[in-house]
């Protein structure tokens, strides 16, 4: 069936467009081998830490912070992100929250999480773009973890203007009270999922709002950071 299907859509990389035979890939292995990956948990860890500390002032603690890579300007990784965010890519999406699990499973799976949050589009933003990308990786990091995926519970109640090109302080005003719990369940930890993490604006004021409705731990899992941030 899978090579029938191939014959009629072509399986090229996102960001190449190279072609990839039947691979279940996305990206190809020149492409892949070109993305700044954070060797290590720690490393990505110490990286997500010191961002939310520097521009914000937060100390997340004994939580889980993890991202998969570093991204450049113009680099082919920031030319799989544009595809998933701005094109309608959904595959990529899910290929991002398999390599979340794949690199980050072990730790996450011990954290004692109990849901996994994604950080929510506003609901005419949602139309625009077609999907919300982190809600398809955090459904793909769930079903590897074995986690409920909860969509609904975290809700942006105000539209914003994008984050590119705005300045720290510009974009924390730009998310500031943007977010709202929409359930009565309050779990302890929550596991936030986001595409990109640049100053962290959108990701702090999620995990204040989460944390004043009652969480007592927010963990990150995050595709990239930016290498500005």
């Amino acid at each position: 069936m899978k090579e029938l299907l191939h014959l009629f859509v072509p399986n090229n990389c996102v960001s190449c467009n190279a072609a990839l035979g039947l691979s279940v890939e996305i990206v190809c292995r020149r492409c892949q081998a070109s993305f700044d990956s954070l060797a290590t948990p720690a490393m990505a860890d110490q990286l997500v830490r010191s961002i939310l500390e520097r521009h914000h002032d937060l100390r997340p603690g004994p939580v889980e912070l993890s991202a998969l890579y570093r991204f450049h300007r113009n680099d082919a990784l920031q030319n799989v992100i544009h595809a998933m965010k701005y094109q309608g890519v959904y595959r990529a999406a899910s290929w991002f929250g398999y390599q979340l699990a794949v690199r980050f499973g072990e730790q996450l799976g011990a954290a004692g999480i109990d849901v996994i949050v994604p950080v929510p589009l506003h609901a005419l933003k949602t139309v625009e773009r077609t999907y919300n990308q982190s809600t398809f990786i955090a459904r793909a990091l769930g079903r590897e973890l074995g986690l409920q995926v909860m969509p609904g519970f975290l809700k942006r109640t105000r539209y914003t203007a994008s984050q590119t090109g705005l300045s720290a302080a510009e974009r924390h005003r730009n998310v500031e009270g943007a977010f709202s719990v929409q359930s009565g369940y309050i779990p302890s930890h929550v596991l936030l999922v986001d595409d990109v993490l640049t100053t962290g604006s959108t990701v702090t004021e999620a995990m204040r709002t989460l944390m004043s409705a009652g969480v007592r731990h927010v963990s990150l899992a995050i595709v990239a950071v930016a290498a500005t941030g």
